[in-house]
């Protein structure tokens, strides 16, 4: 993701981030134009990783989190905050989508239709990233950079620099949560 290697195109985003916060609507469309491919990238990769979401695609995906990242409360302090709540918002919207699919398998307004093999399929991954979802929300009551690092390790596929770099810790300490992210997770997913 070039967004995640420091350059001048960084600091044009980190300033264009200050005068959208100041109320400069120009500041605010010029940034979604500068930004667009690397988030595009972004939900690529996320989508990439979830194949419960057949229909939502990264055009879809974008347009959802448009719509919660322009009603969120103030707006970004720097590229790097920029691009870790940009991962945030596009893992709700993928468990909002994986939620509301499971829903509607479950006597939603559609008429049930049993696909086999591919359909079973689908709906464990689907159960799979509600779970995982809930299991970052317990993690997050304990730890919130554990949660961070997941989300731009795992859903955004940043590398360990690029995460110490949106997270704003030192890439030994990205390394560490990882690693107990990844423990402690794995023991909150257990069956039981």
């Amino acid at each position: 993701m070039t967004a995640m290697h420091p350059s001048a195109h960084d600091e044009d985003i980190t300033r264009l981030l200050r005068q959208a916060r100041d109320g400069e609507r120009e500041a605010w469309a010029h940034l979604l134009q500068c930004t667009y491919g690397d988030l595009k990238r972004l939900a690529h990769r996320m989508l990439s990783r979830d194949a419960s979401a057949p229909t939502l695609n990264t055009t879809g995906l974008l347009n959802e989190w448009y719509l919660r990242f322009s009603h969120a409360e103030g707006v970004p302090e720097s590229r790097r905050h920029f691009f870790a709540l940009s991962a945030k918002i596009m893992r709700q919207v993928m468990c909002s989508y994986a939620r509301e699919r499971l829903a509607i398998k479950r006597g939603g307004e559609w008429q049930r239709v049993d696909l086999g093999e591919l359909d079973a399929r689908a709906d464990a991954e689907s159960l799979g990233f509600v779970a995982l979802d809930q299991a970052l929300d317990a993690l997050a009551a304990e730890n919130e950079a554990l949660v961070r690092v997941v989300e731009c390790r795992f859903f955004a596929g940043m590398s360990e620099v690029e995460t110490a770099e949106a997270v704003g810790v030192s890439l030994r300490s990205v390394q560490r949560l990882w690693f107990q992210a990844r423990a402690q997770l794995a023991q909150l997913l257990e069956p039981r």
